[in-house]
């Protein structure tokens, strides 16, 4: 069996279950909800498909991002349209569906700005931990018990805090909210925490990124035949900004910053300018009277299409500037193509930074 076959059968429950969570919920006869303000359930709608989103990605039934987005919405639109049948006895609303929408369209900007480079330093390695990770049953099991220690954690903490400071927050929505903000945080801690110990032993054992044999001698795997470059293995250079030298922060650090500060201005400009015009069709969404819960959801997506432009652009600039690695140096620019690297790592014979050879094996080119 290949490494993370079986956790993908577990993921893939997952998300089977999660799917059957969120149509249970929105199809639930006479369900009635004590929201602590007016539009509040479209929070709630736009939460739930977003994080069903994210769950579906990793199976791996859609590899493209746009036919996932696709697919996704097709989905969100049916779940809503069929609320609208007799015998479910539920409202289907046009607002409703445009907050499911917004949920997906958030989860996609995530991927996109999260998905990893193939061609990025450690890609292979890091994949193949991500997939032996989720293979043990442990991981699961300290995934869930960090689950309820976050929930237990972030609830109490933000319960604590309202009463402290006399906020007029009912106690049952802080800590729902406390909840959801600590499995977030206890989550993603737990997560990364296993993924740097997996990495870190597999490069230890020099074990092949295509299969998992351990033990790995020469430029193939004895298993699996797979070419398997001696940089593969090599720890990651500590570099704050994306990997590369932090001489480039105003490439990768400053311009994002201030292209995503430019789409949020825009996005504003635009709904300020629509909302004056007074779009009878758009009135429900950037009228005065919008509902909170709609404007807080809208803002969400504002955020997110501005974060993810600066992310994406961001790591589009890191990459390209990775992609001279071995042709000139990082740090101060010296020529590296005739500087002899060791094992696919070598060392700036100007300023000592370090370089690796691609990951393909590939000769230098000219840049």
């Amino acid at each position: 069996m290949q490494p993370g076959a079986r956790g993908t059968l577990w993921w893939r429950a997952l998300a089977w279950m999660a799917l059957a969570a969120v149509f249970t919920a929105t199809h639930w006869p006479n369900l009635q909800l004590d929201l602590p303000m007016r539009g509040s359930d479209k929070v709630l709608h736009a939460v739930a498909f977003m994080m069903l989103a994210l769950v579906w990605w990793p199976t791996g039934f859609i590899r493209s991002v746009p036919l996932f987005a696709l697919a996704a919405a097709s989905w969100s639109i049916l779940d809503e349209a069929t609320q609208a049948l007799p015998f479910v006895h539920r409202h289907a609303g046009v607002e409703d569906a445009v907050a499911n929408l917004c949920g997906i369209a958030i989860a996609t900007l995530v991927i996109v700005a999260l998905r990893q480079d193939p061609n990025a330093p450690g890609h292979a390695v890091r994949a193949l931990a991500w997939r032996m990770v989720i293979d043990r049953p442990q991981a699961w099991m300290a995934c869930a018990a960090s689950t309820v220690l976050g929930a237990m954690v972030g609830g109490v903490i933000l319960v604590t805090a309202q009463s402290l400071l006399r906020q007029p927050i009912k106690p049952m929505h802080s800590a729902l909210i406390g909840a959801t903000l600590g499995v977030a945080v206890a989550l993603h801690a737990t997560i990364v925490v296993m993924l740097r110990s997996m990495e870190a032993r597999l490069r230890a054992q020099r074990c092949c990124p295509a299969c998992g044999v351990p033990g790995v001698q020469g430029p193939a795997c004895a298993g699996c035949g797979a070419t398997v470059p001696s940089s593969a293995w090599m720890v990651p250079l500590a570099r704050s900004l994306g990997g590369v030298p932090d001489r480039h922060w105003i490439r990768v650090g400053l311009v994002p910053v201030g292209l995503a500060g430019l789409v949020l201005v825009l996005i504003m400009a635009a709904s300020i300018a629509i909302s004056i015009r007074r779009l009878e069709a758009l009135q429900p969404y950037l009228g005065p009277e919008v509902d909170p819960g709609m404007r807080l959801v809208l803002d969400a997506v504002a955020l997110a299409v501005a974060a993810s432009a600066g992310l994406w652009w961001s790591r589009r600039a890191a990459g390209r500037i990775r992609a001279k690695e071995a042709i000139e140096c990082l740090a101060c620019g010296h020529d590296l193509r005739g500087t002899v690297a060791e094992s696919g790592i070598g060392r700036c014979s100007e300023c000592a930074e370090p370089f690796r050879m691609p990951m393909d094996g590939s000769v230098r080119k000219e840049g």
